[in-house]
């Protein structure tokens, strides 16, 4: 099993004093025959003390049998979702509050995936209450 930490991009996540339901900047991953049980963290990680409430995930066919689990810090958002056909989804999760520096980390699972995945988050501001 592979850790493989992308480059950061440095963009920033709103996050003013409103609080309204916003989208994150998507996070990209380009797969090349990157075999099962591999982690793939993203250089950028999630903004703290926002709540986040889905996650959109918009993938190509990745191979046969394969599969993404998302996770922000220690918490599995999506798990095990089938990717050997293009997914283009909003996925509800139950409430997410993230941490300082938490990563966000993409898990490669049932075979070799190839291909391009974008992640974003649908998040509120939660702020430092």
């Amino acid at each position: 099993m592979a850790n493989t930490t992308l480059t950061r991009t440095g963009r920033r996540w709103y996050v003013g004093p409103q609080g309204n339901l916003s989208v994150s900047p998507a996070h990209i991953a380009t797969l090349s025959a990157v075999p099962a049980a591999d982690v793939i963290t993203f250089g950028d990680n999630a903004e703290k003390n926002i709540r986040i409430s889905a996650v959109q995930l918009i993938t190509g066919a990745l191979g046969a049998s394969t599969t993404l689990t998302v996770k922000v810090g220690g918490v599995t958002l999506v798990s095990a979702k089938a990717t050997a056909s293009a997914v283009s989804e909003i996925i509800p999760v139950d409430d997410v509050l993230t941490g300082e520096g938490e990563a966000i980390t993409l898990t490669v699972g049932g075979g070799t995936a190839s291909g391009d995945v974008k992640v974003k988050f649908w998040y509120e501001v939660v702020g430092n209450l």
